[in-house]
């Protein structure tokens, strides 16, 4: 694998995939970012509950994937001091990340191994302005609880149905409802 790409476009790709990688986990491969070179770079964060995919603008050289540790790799792209980054694999699972004068070589793990996203069907999907969504999210978002011990109440119900999209939280005390008309396609009404 070999590609480069904009050191800006990286950085933020590596930033948001780095939001889904897990901080303690048994599988080492969870730590990491899966980077896919084909017809374009995708960078990949999941652990097992949350994954994030983010695709980046390159020019690749030859076709590819690894799995790098997230941490290092973010510190290091942050970092790097020209607006250009060359990133290729080499022999026993190792990349080299180079940007002008510097150069990284960082021992990385096998991307057979990392766990596959579930797929999302394209009867499944819809697509909202992304600021009606952040509005919608923060307008439930405190009373989401932060109780370890109720997992069920940690998180935002979304609901779709009789063109409206409602979301709901509760910690047991608050609750927060906010819904909004939207144009849902005819198979999921």
């Amino acid at each position: 694998m070999k590609f480069v790409c904009a050191k800006e476009s990286l950085v933020e790709a590596i930033t948001t995939v780095q939001k889904s990688i897990a901080t303690r986990t048994p599988l080492p491969i969870l730590e990491g970012i899966l980077i896919e070179a084909g017809e374009e770079v995708k960078l990949t964060g999941y652990d097992l509950e949350t994954g994030i995919e983010c695709k980046v603008v390159a020019d690749v050289l030859s076709e590819g994937s690894i799995v790098i540790n997230a941490r290092m790799f973010g510190e290091i792209a942050r970092k790097l001091p020209e607006s250009t980054v060359a990133i290729e694999t080499g022999a026993n699972n190792t990349v080299a990340i180079e940007s002008g004068s510097s150069r990284f070589t960082i021992k990385c793990m096998a991307a057979e191994n990392y766990p596959k996203l579930p797929l999302v069907e394209e009867s499944d999907r819809i697509s909202l302005p992304q600021k009606l969504l952040r509005d919608m999210i923060r307008q439930t978002l405190f009373a989401v609880s932060t109780d370890e011990s109720r997992p069920i109440l940690n998180g935002i119900l979304i609901l779709m149905r009789d063109q409206k999209l409602t979301l709901v939280a509760t910690d047991g005390r608050r609750l927060a409802l906010v819904e909004q008309d939207i144009d849902l396609p005819q198979d999921m009404q």
